[in-house]
C-alpha cells in the first residue's frame, strides 16, 4: 500500500507551521523537498509532516530556522526533545527590540510607529503616522515609514525572528487607517479610476492597500477590492467603473500554477484602453506572463506615483481630443 500524501494545507494543520511559512523554510532553507504532483502541487508525507512539527517546536524555542532547517531527522528530533524540556526563551520576544534597531535608519519622529507595533497599540500607531503625514508629507509617510515598517516586519516574520502576530497586527492597522484616508479624500467620480486588487490565490492584502492610499493621494478615484479575487470579477468592476488602471499586487506564493491563467484571462476580458499595473515580490517569478499581458511592473511607490502620473496625462489628453471632436475643430 502506497504511503499517504498530504496538501499544504493538510501539513500546515497537522505541523502547526503555515502554509506560507513551510514554503518558506523549503525554498530558503532547504528545510524538506516534498513530492510533485504533475501540475506542480507539494505533496507531504508522515515524515516531512513530524519533521515540520520538529522546526516548529525548535523555532519556538528560541532557535534559528537557518541553524536547524537541514539538521538530520535524528539531531533534529533530538534538539525537538530537548526544547520541549528545557524551552529557551523564545526569540519572538525579542523581536521588539529587533524592530527598534530596524527604526534608526529612519528620522527619530517616525521611530515611535515602530515602538506602537512592539506594544500592539493601534491608537498610538495613529498618532505616530498622522504625525509622520505632518512632518514627511503623505507620499513621504508611505514611503519612509510605512513600506520600511511592513518590509522589516515582514522580514523578521520569514527569518523566524518574531511571531506572525506581529505581521498580522501591524497589517490590520494599517488597513484601517489607509483606505480611511482613501475614503476622506473624496475624489470626484470625473477623476481617472483605478482598482486597486490581488488576483485569485494571491492572498496578500497589503501591496493592494498601499497602492490604494498612493493612488488616492494622487487624485484617482479608487475602487479597492481586496485579496484573491478571479480574473472575471476584477475585469467587470474594471468595465463597470469604467477605470483606466488596474493595480495588481503579487506577494505570495510565487509559484502559483494558475495565476498565469488568470492573467492572461484578466487581459483578456479587459478592453485595451485598461492598462495593468503590477508591484509586489513575487513580480520577478511572472516576469513572462506581465510581459506578456503588457503590464507595468513597479518597483516601488516613487515608480507608481510615476505611472499614476503618466496615465493621468494621458487621460486629460484623451480628455481634450474628445471635445476637440465633439466640437468639430
Amino acid at each position: 500500500m502506497s504511503e499517504i500524501r498530504y496538501s499544504i494545507k493538510i501539513a500546515s494543520e497537522r505541523s502547526g507551521v503555515s502554509s506560507h511559512l513551510i514554503r518558506m523554510w523549503e525554498k530558503r532553507y532547504g528545510a524538506l523537498s516534498p513530492d510533485r504532483t504533475e501540475t506542480n502541487r507539494r505533496l507531504y508525507s508522515d515524515e516531512n509532516v513530524e519533521r515540520l512539527s520538529m522546526l516548529h517546536t525548535c523555532t519556538q524555542a528560541g532557535h534559528r530556522i537557518g541553524n536547524v532547517a537541514t539538521l538530520p531527522t535524528d539531531m533534529l528530533c533530538q534538539l525537538s526533545q530537548e526544547s520541549t524540556a528545557n524551552p529557551k526563551p523564545s526569540r519572538a520576544k525579542d523581536a521588539p527590540g529587533a524592530l527598534s534597531v530596524a527604526a534608526q535608519s529612519l528620522p527619530p519622529e517616525v521611530v515611535e510607529s515602530f515602538k506602537a507595533v512592539e506594544n500592539m497599540d493601534a491608537e498610538a500607531l495613529q498618532r505616530s503616522l498622522d504625525k509622520a503625514s505632518i512632518e514627511l508629507g503623505y507620499q513621504g509617510m508611505l514611503t519612509k515609514l510605512i513600506v520600511p515598517l511592513m518590509q522589516n516586519i515582514g522580514r523578521l516574520w520569514r527569518e523566524g525572528e518574531l511571531t506572525g502576530a506581529y505581521e498580522h497586527f501591524a497589517s490590520s492597522a494599517l488597513r484601517t487607517y489607509l483606505l480611511g484616508q482613501v475614503q476622506s479624500y473624496a475624489i470626484s467620480r470625473s477623476s481617472p479610476t483605478i482598482i486597486t486588487v490581488t488576483p485569485a490565490g494571491q492572498l496578500h492584502e497589503f501591496g493592494a492597500v498601499i497602492t490604494a492610499a498612493a493612488a488616492g493621494s494622487a487624485g484617482w478615484y479608487v475602487v479597492h477590492l481586496g485579496s484573491s479575487l478571479p480574473a472575471a470579477e476584477i475585469a467587470g468592476a474594471a468595465i463597470r467603473s469604467e477605470a483606466r488602471l488596474v493595480a495588481l499586487s503579487l506577494v505570495h506564493p510565487p509559484d502559483d500554477p494558475d495565476l498565469p491563467a488568470q492573467l492572461r484571462m484578466l487581459r483578456r476580458l479587459l478592453p485595451s484602453r485598461v492598462g495593468i499595473v503590477a508591484g509586489g515580490r513575487a513580480c520577478e517569478s511572472y516576469q513572462k506572463e506581465l510581459a506578456e499581458i503588457q503590464a507595468q511592473v513597479v518597483g516601488d511607490i516613487d515608480g507608481l506615483y510615476k505611472i499614476l502620473s503618466a496615465n493621468r496625462r494621458h487621460r486629460l489628453a484623451d480628455e481634450i481630443d474628445r471635445v476637440k471632436t465633439s466640437l468639430g475643430t
